[in-house]
């Protein structure tokens, strides 16, 4: 752990920042086999299976007594009285089954009294569970079994991060169109951020990304990218706070114009330029990374080479 600090205090002295995120956010659990992260701004049920999946766990169940105990444990940093649990009747009314298909007569529960009525199991401060409904926003665990003992070069586990020696970062293309909004929390929940242009060379780079395709193809194809504009007079900075001035900035001609009056974020075109749109167009994206910062807690030493054995 303390090579990790280290690490990271001196990234933070070479971008002369004041904070950065280099603690990790899963911490390891020997008595789960896994990492754990305690969300504890509520949300509804769908909204934490979604976040939990993005960012490479899922939303925890008790499925066995280690994890059971592991979870009430953690209501020591949540103020609320419950929490979401990831077990549901969503498929099936009546047949509840956690997320990772385990029925429910197999989950280690104590029940409370009350039992309620819903769609979805949850956790009280003491332990037990019950019935409620899933769009009840509460605080929530998610859980990342131990299955893979290698991190790799981009700080995570997800192998479709590539890391490249030119710029110093990691990348990873998403094919399916999303909003800008569901672009950025997929980055952000897998431990990244949407790709900021920094400038040409970066912007040659990510331009290589795009998909082949076979006939004419769409010049005004783009990735969502981390740019926004603020304000009436509709200043443009990155989401990392960064004047548009200062980073990659050459706009496709004519553009931004805005269009409608609501064209409020920034895309990157097939063309190599940049481009307005709104926030609720759906584009492909890019996520971006520093290799530097790990969402998951280092393996205690030795134990990754005693469980490679």
């Amino acid at each position: 752990m303390l090579k990790i600090y280290l690490i990271c205090l001196s990234y933070l002295f070479m971008l002369n920042l004041g904070s950065a995120q280099c603690d990790p956010q899963y911490w390891f659990n020997m008595d789960v086999n896994g990492w754990l992260k305690v969300h504890t701004i509520p949300a509804t049920w769908e909204e934490a299976f979604l976040r939990c999946h993005y960012e490479g766990a899922v939303l925890a169940s008790p499925l066995t007594k280690q994890l059971s105990k592991a979870l009430e444990n953690k209501f020591s940093v949540i103020s609320q009285q419950s929490i979401h649990l990831g077990t549901h009747d969503l498929y099936s009314n009546g047949d509840y089954f956690s997320v990772e298909g385990i029925p429910l007569d197999s989950l280690v529960l104590k029940w409370s009294n009350l039992r309620g009525t819903g769609d979805c199991l949850a956790m009280s401060r003491d332990g037990r569970a019950f019935i409620t409904k899933c769009v009840e926003p509460r605080p929530y665990i998610c859980y990342k079994k131990l299955d893979n003992l290698t991190m790799n070069i981009c700080g995570t586990f997800d192998d479709a991060y590539q890391f490249n020696e030119n710029t110093g970062s990691c990348y990873k293309r998403h094919d399916e169109y999303r909003t800008w909004t569901d672009a950025f929390k997929i980055c952000a929940a897998e431990g990244g951020y949407l790709l900021i242009l920094n400038d040409a060379t970066e912007a040659a780079i990510v331009r290589e990304m795009f998909p082949v395709r076979t006939g004419n193809v769409n010049e005004w194809e783009n990735f969502h990218v981390g740019l926004r504009a603020w304000g009436p007079e509709r200043t443009w900075i990155t989401i990392h706070g960064e004047r548009v001035e200062d980073v990659f900035h050459d706009w496709n001609p004519g553009q931004p114009d805005n269009q409608r009056g609501e064209q409020n974020v920034g895309a990157f075109l097939r063309l190599g330029t940049l481009n307005d749109h709104s926030v609720d167009s759906k584009s492909m994206f890019v996520c971006e990374k520093d290799p530097k910062v790990k969402r998951f807690e280092e393996l205690p030493e030795g134990l990754a080479d005693i469980l490679g054995q």
